[in-house]
């Protein structure tokens, strides 16, 4: 899951003509960015507890 793979699923939705396809691969973008902000935010945490 990385901040790489929601750009390449926007991307790809951006050219898409077909807008039910369009519309999955932004949706796997948001899934994409959501767990990348999670990870960070885990990361965050970690940091700031120490470890």
């Amino acid at each position: 899951m990385s901040l790489s793979s929601a750009k390449n699923f926007a991307l790809r939705a951006a050219k898409s003509q077909d807008q039910k396809e369009a519309t999955e691969l932004l949706s796997k973008a948001i899934i994409e960015l959501t767990l990348a902000i999670e990870a960070q935010e885990a990361k965050i945490k970690k940091i700031n507890k120490g470890g």
